[in-house]
C-alpha cells in the first residue's frame, strides 16, 4: 500500500498540483467552521510560557489567518511578548531570532515560502538551544501515501481540531512502551507489497512529539527536533544505527522528478546505503531521481504514530497530518541530521508512508497487519 516519491523537499512542495490541492483545500476553510480559540488554547497550554518570554510568529494571511489575532492575544494573556512575521522574505531573520525565545509556524499555503538561507538560519538558532519552536502546519500535513500533499477537507479540519484534544500523559507513556520495545532487539519490518527491513536502534535518541513544547523539556533535547514539537502530536521518531539497516523496500508506485512515473519499486538495502534500485516501469526515472540528491540513496529514519485520533484505514485516501495517526509508520531516506544520525550529506530528505505494516522488535510484536497490538494501544 506505501508508495515512494524520493525527493529534496525544497523540490516538490512548490508543484503545480501541490498549489491546486492546497488551494481547494483553503477554500473548504472557512472562518466559522474551525475554532481558533481552541487552536489557540493548544498552542499556548504546549508552551508553558513563562512571564516575559518572546514570541515570533511566523504567519499567512490567506492560511488560516484568521488565528493569528486569536493566538497572539492569548499569547499576550499569558504574558509573552509577540512579533508576527509574513512568510518570504525577511531583511534580518537573525536579528529576530536573537530577541525571540519561541518561533512558532503557522500553516503556510502554497505561496508562502520559507527560503532554504532561512531554514538554515533557524536550524543553527536550534542547535544552539537559543529556544524551541511549535510547528502547527495543518493543511500542510495533509498527505497522500506518497508523501506528496493531498488535498485538504472539513473532514480533516474537524479530525484535527479532535486529535488536538488528547490524553497527553497517556500519549507519552504509550511512546515509552514503544521506545523500551524498538531497543529491546532487532526490528523487523514486513508490508504484503514485499517490504522486509531489519535494523537496530542502539542507544540513538528517540524523538517523543507529544506535544510538551516547555522550556523545561527543550532544555533536555538530545536531538534538533526535540526543539521542534508539533501538533497534532503523536509521532515516535528515531535515526536508526544506519550501518544495521538491511533489506528490501517495496512500493507499488512512485511519482518521481517532473512527475515521472516508475511501479512496483524495489529498493535493496545494504548497511543503511540503497545498493540495487529497480521498477517494473520507469527504471530510468527511479535511476534520476535517486541521482538528484547525495542523501538518497541512504536510509534516514524509522517513525511510528500513535495519536489514537488520527487512526488511517486502508481506505483513507489521505494520511492526516504527516502519518502521526496510530500505527503509521513512516520509513524515509535522506539525510538524518535534525535527529543525530550519521547521514549528513546536505539536508535532503523524502518520506515514506506505511499503513499495512508489521512491526517487531525482538520478542515484541508492535504493530501486526497495520494495527497496534494491545499491549501498546
Amino acid at each position: 500500500m506505501g508508495v515512494i516519491h524520493i525527493m529534496r523537499i525544497r523540490e516538490f512542495v512548490l508543484t503545480a498540483f501541490l498549489a491546486a490541492t492546497v488551494a481547494a483545500g483553503a477554500a473548504a476553510q472557512t472562518p466559522a467552521a474551525i475554532p481558533y480559540d481552541r487552536l489557540a488554547q493548544r498552542i499556548v497550554s504546549a508552551l508553558h510560557l513563562t512571564a516575559g518570554e518572546r514570541v515570533l510568529l511566523r504567519y499567512d494571511p490567506n492560511d488560516l489567518g484568521p488565528l493569528e489575532p486569536v493566538l497572539r492575544q492569548q499569547l499576550e494573556a499569558a504574558g509573552a511578548r509577540v512579533e508576527t512575521l509574513n512568510y518570504g522574505p525577511v531583511a534580518d531573520l537573525q536579528g529576530h531570532l536573537d530577541r525571540t525565545d519561541v518561533y512558532v509556524w503557522l500553516p503556510a499555503g502554497p505561496t508562502a515560502t520559507t527560503p532554504a538561507d532561512q531554514r538554515e538560519i533557524l536550524a543553527k538558532w536550534l542547535d544552539a538551544g537559543r529556544g524551541r519552536q511549535i510547528h502547527f502546519h495543518w493543511d500542510g500535513g495533509s498527505r497522500d501515501r506518497d508523501g506528496l500533499l493531498a488535498p485538504h477537507s472539513a473532514e480533516l479540519d474537524r479530525r484535527y481540531v479532535d486529535a488536538l484534544d488528547i490524553d497527553y500523559d497517556k500519549l507519552s507513556r504509550d511512546q515509552d512502551r514503544v521506545v523500551a520495545a524498538l531497543r529491546s532487539g532487532e526490528v523487523h519490518v514486513t508490508t504484503p507489497a514485499g517490504t522486509d527491513l531489519r535494523f537496530r536502534v542502539g542507544d540513538r535518541p528517540f524523538n517523543k512529539q507529544d506535544g510538551d513544547a516547555s522550556l523545561a523539556r527543550t532544555k533536555q533535547a538530545r536531538t534538533r527536533v526535540d526543539r521542534e514539537i508539533e501538533l497534532p502530536a503523536g509521532v515516535l521518531r528515531v535515526a536508526p544505527i544506519e550501518t544495521s539497516v538491511n533489506g528490501v523496500l517495496v512500493v507499488p508506485a512512485a511519482r518521481l522528478l517532473d512527475d515521472a512515473r516508475a511501479t512496483d519499486v524495489r529498493l535493496e538495502i545494504t548497511a543503511g546505503k540503497v545498493v540495487r534500485a529497480t521498477a517494473g516501469t520507469g527504471q530510468a526515472a527511479l535511476d534520476a531521481f535517486l541521482a538528484s540528491g547525495a542523501s538518497l540513496r541512504s536510509f534516514r529514519e524509522l517513525g511510528i504514530g500513535l495519536n489514537p485520533k488520527l487512526s488511517v484505514t486502508d481506505a483513507d485516501a489521505v494520511l492526516p497530518y504527516y502519518g502521526y495517526g496510530d500505527a503509521v509508520v513512516r520509513l524515509s531516506l535522506g539525510d538524518n541530521t535534525e535527529l543525530a544520525g550519521d547521514v549528513r550529506t546536505g539536508g535532503g530528505a523524502r518520506w515514506l508512508f506505511f499503513s499495512d505494516t508489521t512491526l517487531t522488535a525482538g520478542s515484541e510484536r508492535i504493530i501486526e497487519n497495520g494495527r497496534l497490538t494491545p499491549k501498546f494501544r
